[in-house]
């Protein structure tokens, strides 16, 4: 019983935390990303 309790835990739980863990490690991404274009702007076509 503790088993199937854990499984749908983890069923549940582990989306939410891989979804979290992505954005956050893209949000560092955009930063990086804005730091450099602090530069000479670049126009997007």
């Amino acid at each position: 019983m503790k088993s199937r309790i854990f499984k749908a835990l983890i069923a549940i739980i582990a989306p939410i935390a891989i979804e979290y863990i992505v954005k956050k490690i893209s949000e560092k991404l955009d930063k990086k990303q804005q730091d450099k274009g602090q530069g000479p702007k670049q126009i997007t076509a």
